[in-house]
């Protein structure tokens, strides 16, 4: 053998060494995480069959920024897990069955009682305050107490909601007294109770049928659950949300935190990214939800109204005597949440 193969034997073993190093670097950056996929989940039905919720359109949203950039994640909406209640997906994210959720936080809460406060009655006020509120102290120490409980925000999201009613408009407490009516949520459902309400507590895909056969006199849902089919149609009156608002949630995308602590630090950065861009998206579907729910109710011959500011403040004396009081009692480091949200300018 001559010297010049001797030379290029020499060059191709180093070439094939220095591929199979570059090659193991390279498996050594993917996570397995980022590798296998990340499995999401949202409250309901999961099924790509059914009609794309707010939740879904987030996750699709998620989905289609993260493999965008450089640094591609694969996110997969179709588990098993997928679908299901809020305590649910908070399961199925504590044992690793998904990964990543969008979900009402407030009914995350039982680790954590000071997440509550992302559906307290009055303390946000509208989306325009929401959005507001996202970049404040308040918005931080939340994402901050969900973290610690678990669940690490990837994207703000908010969704606010009104009044339907088969009566008279339910626009102050002293409307709904000796009213049987349905809320989403428990801390709704107090106030309502504190106000002489009696709260019945109804399936989704009953409501209509219940309201329009007398059973309930009133619904106090989110947006999108007064667009749900027959709800309109059986409304005499819409308190719709606007500038004073009773109800609004805070339902962002989260990742778990062990799944998220799995990912390179440059995943992290391509999920964080993609999720800002979900956020952007969201915060336009949340104001279009609004504007449908109004669309809609006035096209079925439904009185729309807006509250006031006087009866929004009497809504929000009544949640303070009553929801804020078992907040402060489940959470007693949770007056900094509301001292933070009510501060904002």
């Amino acid at each position: 053998m001559t010297a010049s193969d001797l030379a290029l034997r020499g060059r191709a073993t180093m070439r094939a060494a220095l591929t199979a190093v570059f090659l193991a670097l390279a498996a050594a950056s993917i996570s397995p995480a980022a590798a296998a996929g990340l499995k999401a989940g949202m409250v309901g039905p999961g099924s790509p069959s059914e009609v794309k919720s707010f939740h879904r359109r987030m996750l699709e949203r998620l989905k289609e920024a993260a493999n965008e950039g450089e640094t591609k994640i694969a996110i997969d909406l179709s588990p098993a897990d997928a679908g299901g209640t809020p305590a649910e997906l908070r399961a199925a994210l504590s044992s690793g069955r998904i990964d990543i959720a969008a979900l009402p936080l407030a009914a995350s809460a039982a680790p954590e009682p000071a997440l509550a406060a992302a559906l307290l009655p009055g303390l946000v006020r509208s989306l325009a305050r929401a959005e507001r509120l996202n970049g404040s102290a308040f918005g931080r120490d939340l994402r901050a107490r969900a973290e610690e409980a678990g669940l690490v925000v990837i994207a703000d999201a908010w969704l606010s909601g009104g009044h339907a009613s088969a009566g008279a408009c339910l626009t102050g407490p002293a409307a709904v007294a000796g009213k049987t009516l349905h809320a989403e949520a428990p801390a709704l459902r107090t106030i309502l109770i504190k106000a002489g309400a009696a709260v019945a507590e109804t399936p989704r895909s009953r409501l209509a049928d219940a309201m329009a056969g007398g059973v309930l006199d009133g619904i106090f849902a989110s947006s999108e659950t007064l667009l749900q089919d027959g709800i309109a149609e059986a409304a005499k009156c819409l308190t719709a949300p606007g500038e004073e608002t009773v109800f609004i949630s805070y339902e962002p995308l989260v990742i778990a935190k062990p799944a998220w602590d799995g990912l390179s630090q440059d995943e992290q950065k391509a999920l964080k990214a993609a999720g800002a861009k979900a956020a952007e998206m969201g915060a336009e579907e949340a104001k279009a939800l609004q504007a449908k729910l109004v669309e809609t109710y006035r096209a079925a011959g439904v009185e729309v109204q807006e509250m006031g500011r006087a009866e929004f403040d009497q809504w929000l004396a009544v949640a303070k005597e009553s929801a804020f009081r078992d907040f402060l009692r489940d959470s007693p480091d949770g007056k900094k949440l509301i001292d933070e949200a009510i501060s904002l300018d």
